[in-house]
């Protein structure tokens, strides 16, 4: 043993006190404390090498100071590159579609004859073969199978992180609506296909992009292919909900921006189905709705109005995920009652989109007439304008503005008026001539309903204005339907198709990419497993760059190239920034695409936020008195950096930390995308080479055996798809040994050069670590060390596995069930989780290593709660119980080389080792005299003395078992006496409180909107109404019982269902706020309440007995002491009750020392309305807006943006084009009569 630790021992021996009885002094604490740091530090650092590994990096490299400016100068370069790359591989796929010849067969029947050569096959996504299924139409309604002659054999693909894919070609999805051997279609599937082309530009990118054709038909052609993903996992009757035509980079693509304005209809003739049909239309037309689109919903009855108050002052909403969500969970307690004002409604859509914010005044002939018997005049200083039953007071200004209306910069390029209804009484034409006698806005009409005949009216409207009208019959007709006004939107792109050029790429916000996910019908449930299973659908965020496809002047679809936001992320390496900063980007509506802060799964559900790519950057960057200017990094303006002081949150917001950074950003032109680096106070510094690395030199014994990981999604060289199979560490050696060979960097391994150099250093200079952490084997075994450690900020970590020969890493009592009926029954065996191989294996994106370089100097020790061990044989714990499994712990401490970051070395080990230490000192197990607790830098309990701590607890079956575990959880909840004691660590400086406030998490809480409507329905209507339905009924008889109904079963899609809404009980996004209290360690520049750092104190005045139970208080009485424990994260706190022999205590009984309700501590996020810290710089201002509409709806506020596109206006009259498909599906009187005739027929028969 080590002289100092012999040193220590002996000390240790001096100070235990005789026994429990013995009161304790603060002289005491200290020196437990001291003794206790200095024990923990010589035992880290010499299983860890710390020391050892300071030397070897200073043989080989050197702290640096770098310039963020030029840093990310060249970042701006390389992202623009890579962007400018995969926009091209878009545009080539535009130019060739474009080029191609249609296919010119007119007899349909042939491209359905697998007989002759027009026969058209396509690669299917869904069945992943080129078969097809044949219905004929004839008596016998015969169906026919076309034998596949191609099936794609998907294999791993590593540059698609191991997703199945195939190269052979491109795979078609057709959505569940559309009838896939329908001719039209067949013609432009085959018209599509360019998979030459694909190819070539998959072989020059070698990454994970993939490349994409969506037809305004609505299949989607994408390649390479990958196997479908279907809505539900149930492999007997899968859902697809998916059509490409709802994407965000088709509608980008497809349609200018827009701003639209939804009426909905709440008359009582609208209650019940049509209501559910009017609701599954707004969520359709919500799905064709991106980020750069304006939008807001008005039902109207007795008089129109926004759903809340946020939209009522807004206007327009901008159309992002959330407000989405948001908007459409209030439509579910919209009521109807009352008579549908169309007049009112219609002008506060028209106002609303042009943008007047002068009110009307609105008044009835009958109250103007009154007016003049009684004056002698209307008494209005307006123009009267009469609709119907109401007149319109209107002013020469608000006349003025209706004709001199100008959008506005952050708004979109087109206006859409569209009414949801079951019909309208009039035409409104004098509405329509006052507010649109130049057609800017256009106009659709969506009739709901099976027997809805009020279409005259509505189809007029659409007709006149630039727009269409559709008949919704049923929830089924919805998605097909809605699709009508997208190709009316696209008139435009068509039109001005001359003027899109290569510069004018598209490109989306960050969504969830469909491709990437794994079907969960393909997912094989292993029988044992060593970490959750994690939800697939929770990775790959994308941002995909599209253009429009118009051939002879038709717009024919969308091409697109997705680009993985992971990609994206490593173009900015953040190894060549200090250990605190970081790099984020920014879209073109200023909404954060990545950022270490952002948390775009929700954790329990595995599911995406529906805020999760609409979070603002001030959302991220939670200020501390203090506003970052967010125009700043809109416009990219470097020329006076902000400063801000923030909170920095890690394990999912159960940790914070504060630092202070200064912010830089660039402008990525092609693209509207914003770059930026967060440079942190005094983090200027990294780690550089000495000299440049000697390819030649490089030795393959670096890279020999099993204890070292590269982290495993990023790409250090590029790699051949087909090498999947193969490890990241394995592919790696490949190419070291390829530069062995030949002196030089491979090709593959250029694009990363600085990393490939950086990892070189790191793998070089700790090659021989594992030789160090051998030496001392024997001695960590002693004390419980069974793992070893060092991580890089490079993805590298080195790791030495000491495994323990009395601990067993499964569990010993586990057997295999039998008779097991489904893979479901099955119970995974329990295994301990490799704290490097299972839990960290991002290096520097864990919260371990987040944790270590923000305590410099400090060692950093926790408990992990997330696995345990098992003792081969039953042991006695420190805490005096017989115990077959143990918890355990990590200690972790960042290293440096001057202020440059090396990495993070630490060890896991036996939870039991500090508890013998704690009991050698005098705070051991089982003293219920004195209760020692060890708290962390946030509070949390790292070790409890109390002697009811049993290792099994936080895996213990029953709650009150689980509560004897005092492991993790934070010291002021614990009761009364933990409750007034941290009041004390506060009020004496130990730790000092802060507010953070989550912006990311999700509430359930609904705001109930109730709405008057109903239109009067004429007696003549109400007959008209009625014969009709007798017509659809025996409509439906005819079909029942001919081939039309077969025909009809064959091809009527199924019931609609929007995807994006499937779940509004997952929650909306709201505000979160929590007190935290942080360690005092008094960081440069923060503010510490006034309170100065303490070392060590008694936190009871004059050293005294105080008595927190005031309904006992004759039955505790307790002294209080605290101490950090020197250079490690902890503080020792020690609770002294007052000697007596002859009465039990009774501070921690909680029937007699409740604690206090409320809590004293507000520790835990709790939902808030109006946090402080929400005074955010909101631009553009709105001069008419206050303060708190600024705080309270920032969501809904437009904010300051880059336009996404060019804005086409079309001056056409259009009408040559059609504009509406909406009749009476059958005459109602012709029906009747077939079915008259078919009567007499079967009568003579």
């Amino acid at each position: 043993m080590p002289p100092m630790n012999l040193f220590v021992l002996s000390l240790l021996l001096l100070v235990l006190p005789a026994d429990g009885a013995v009161e304790i002094s603060l002289d005491d604490v200290k020196q437990w404390a001291n003794l206790l740091g200095e024990d923990l530090y010589q035992t880290f650092r010499e299983a860890t090498k710390a020391t050892e590994i300071q030397e070897m990096y200073s043989n080989y490299a050197q702290s640096e100071v770098f310039d963020p400016r030029l840093e990310l100068k060249q970042n701006k370069k390389d992202i623009e590159e890579y962007l400018k790359k995969r926009s091209k591989m878009a545009w080539d796929a535009k130019i060739s579609l474009q080029a191609r010849p249609y296919l010119n067969i007119s007899d349909d029947i042939d491209l359905n004859d697998p007989r002759k050569s027009t026969f058209v096959r396509f690669m299917s996504a869904k069945t992943g073969a080129n078969h097809a299924r044949l219905y004929f139409d004839d008596h016998y309604g015969r169906v026919l199978e076309a034998n596949a002659t191609e099936v794609f054999n998907y294999t791993a693909n590593a540059n698609f992180y191991g997703k199945k894919t195939s190269s052979a070609a491109s795979a078609v999805h057709v959505p569940t609506p559309q009838y896939n051997r329908d001719a039209d279609l067949l013609r432009k599937i085959e018209w599509s296909r360019i998979d030459e082309l694909y190819r070539a530009n998959r072989q020059a990118t070698r990454d994970l992009s993939f490349q994409l054709f969506c037809s305004e038909s609505s299949f989607m052609r994408y390649y390479p292919a990958t196997p479908w993903v279907w809505d539900n996992p149930d492999p007997q009757n899968p859902l697809d909900l998916f059509d490409c035509r709802s994407t965000e980079w088709y509608i980008n693509g497809a349609t200018l921006s827009k701003n639209v304005m939804i009426m909905l209809d709440m008359s009582g003739s609208m209650l019940g189905q049509r209501f559910e049909i009017a609701k599954q239309t707004i969520e359709s037309v919500l799905e064709t709705l991106s980020d750069n689109d304006f939008f807001n919903i008005m039902p109207f009855s007795k008089k129109p109005y926004f759903l809340d108050e946020c939209a009522e002052q807004a206007f327009l909403l901008q159309a992002t995920m959330r407000n989405k969500k948001l908007m459409r969970s209030k439509l579910n307690n919209v009521t109807s009652e009352g008579k549908a004002e169309y007049e009112k409604a219609l002008a506060k859509a028209f106002e609303t989109l042009l943008n007047l914010r002068t009110p009307v005044n609105w008044t009835t002939p009958e109250q103007v007439a009154t007016k003049v018997l009684q004056t002698g005049s209307s008494g209005f200083a307006q123009t009267l304008t009469t609709f119907g039953g109401h007149v319109m007071g209107l002013t020469d200004e608000y006349l003025a503005a209706i004709k001199n209306y100008t959008k506005g910069e952050k708004l979109g390029c087109n206006n859409v008026i569209m009414l949801i209804t079951d019909g309208a009484p009039d035409y409104y034409k004098e509405v329509f001539q006052l507010y649109n006698a130049d057609k800017k806005i256009r106009f659709f009409s969506f009739l709901i309903g099976d027997e809805a005949t009020d279409f005259d009216q509505v189809k007029w409207m659409a007709c006149t204005n630039k727009g269409f009208m559709v008949h919704v019959a049923n929830l089924a007709d919805v998605q097909e339907k809605v699709q009508h006004y997208i190709k009316v939107m696209s008139r435009p792109v068509a039109q001005q198709a001359d003027a899109i050029g290569e510069a004018d790429a598209v490109w989306s916000g960050i969504y969830r990419e469909r491709l990437f996910y794994v079907s969960p019908l393909n997912a094989v449930r292993p029988k044992r497993v060593r970490v959750a299973l994690k939800d697939p659908k929770s990775e790959k965020l994308v941002t995909t760059v599209s253009y429009p496809v118009v051939h002879n002047n038709t717009f024919m679809g969308v091409t697109g190239v997705t680009v993985p936001v992971i990609e994206l992320k490593q173009l900015i390496p953040h190894y060549k920034l200090g250990g605190l900063s970081y790099s984020f980007m920014l879209d073109n509506n200023g909404y954060v695409m990545f950022h270490p802060q952002l948390r775009p799964i929700e954790p329990n559900t595995k599911q995406p936020k529906p805020n999760y790519n609409s979070m603002d950057i001030l959302e991220l960057e939670v200020p501390q008195n203090q506003k970052l200017m967010r125009s700043a990094m809109i416009k990219c303006d470097n020329t006076d950096p902000k400063e801000l002081k923030i909170l920095y949150a890690i394990d999912d917001v159960g940790r914070v930390y504060r630092q202070t950074n200064t912010y830089y950003a660039e402008c990525i032109e092609g693209a509207l995308f914003t770059i930026g680096m967060a440079i942190a106070k005094g983090d200027e510094h990294r780690i550089a080479r000495r000299s440049p690395p000697a390819y030649g030199q490089v030795q393959m014994s670096w890279f020999e055996g099993k204890n070292w990981r590269i982290h495993p999604e990023w790409r250090y060289c590029l790699v051949n798809d087909s090498d999947a199979n193969i490890s990241p560490e394995e592919a790696f050696t490949i190419y070291a040994k390829q530069m062995r060979e030949g002196g030089a960097l491979p090709e593959l391994c250029l694009p990363r050069k600085e990393l490939v150099d950086r990892l070189l250093l790191d793998i070089e200079v700790t090659n021989s670590l594992t030789n160090y952490w051998d030496i001392n084997w024997e001695i960590d075994i002693g004390k419980g060390i069974h793992l070893v450690f060092f991580a890089t900020p490079t993805g590298l970590i080195r790791f030495a596995d000491e495994k323990l020969p009395f601990v067993e890493y499964e569990d010993p009592n586990w057997a295999e069930p039998d008779n097991l009926t489904a893979p479901n029954d099955i119970v995974p065996k329990q295994m301990y989780q490799h704290f490097i191989l299972d839990d960290n294996k991002r290096t520097s994106e864990d919260s371990y290593f987040q944790r270590a370089v923000r305590m410099r100097d400090r060692i950093v020790f926790d408990t992990n709660l997330k696995t345990k061990v098992w003792y081969t044989d039953e042991t006695t714990s420190a805490f005096g119980h017989r115990e077959n499994v143990s918890v355990l712990m990590t200690a972790t401490q960042a290293i440096f080389m001057d202020k440059a970051l090396v990495g993070v070395v630490g060890v896991e080990m036996l939870y039991d080792s500090l508890a013998q230490t704690l009991k050698k000192i005098g705070c051991g197990p089982g003293d219920d005299k004195t209760w020692c607790f060890l708290l962390d830098e946030h509070a949390y309990i790292v070790y409890s003395s109390l002697n009811t701590s049993r290792y099994s607890s936080p895996w213990a079956t029953q709650l009150g078992d689980r509560k004897n575990s005092h492991l993790g959880k934070w010291f002021g909840h614990l009761n009364l006496v933990t409750e007034m004691t941290m009041g004390l660590l506060h009020e004496r400086g130990f730790y000092v409180e802060t507010t953070y406030v989550d912006y990311q998490a999700l509430c359930q809480d609904q705001s109930y909107t109730v709405a008057g409507a109903m239109r009067l329905l004429n007696p003549f209507l109400s007959t008209f109404k009625s014969f009709h339905w007798i017509g659809r009924e025996l409509w439906s008889l005819l079909t029942e019982y001919t081939i039309l109904g077969v025909i009809s079963a064959i091809i009527r899609p199924t019931e609609a269902y929007t995807a994006s809404f499937h779940d509004l009980n997952e929650g909306l996004p709201c505000d979160k706020a929590s007190h935290f209290y942080l360690a005092n360690w008094k960081e440069e520049n923060w503010e510490s309440e006034g309170h100065a750092p303490v070392i060590a104190e008694s936190l009871i005045p004059n050293d005294r007995y105080d008595k927190p139970c005031k309904q006992s208080a004759q039955g505790c009485a307790v002294k209080i002491y605290a101490s950090w424990v020197p250079k490690t994260n902890l503080l020792l706190v020690a609770i002294a009750q007052k000697p007596s022999a002859d009465t039990v205590s009774e501070c921690y009984n909680p029937e007699k020392c409740p604690m206090s309700v409320p809590p004293k501590f507000l520790f835990g996020f709790t939902q808030v309305y109006n946090a402080t810290d929400k005074h955010m710089d909101m631009l553009p201002t709105d001069p008419e807006s206050d303060a708190e509409f600024e705080n309270q709806c920032r969501h809904i506020r437009s904010k300051e943006r880059k336009s996404p596109s060019k804005c086409f206006i079309s001056n056409d009259d259009e009408a040559e084009y059609p504009c509406s498909n909406a009749s009476l599906a059958t005459s109602t009187w012709l029906l009747i009569c077939i079915f008259a005739l078919l009567s007499t027929i079967r009568s003579r028969t």
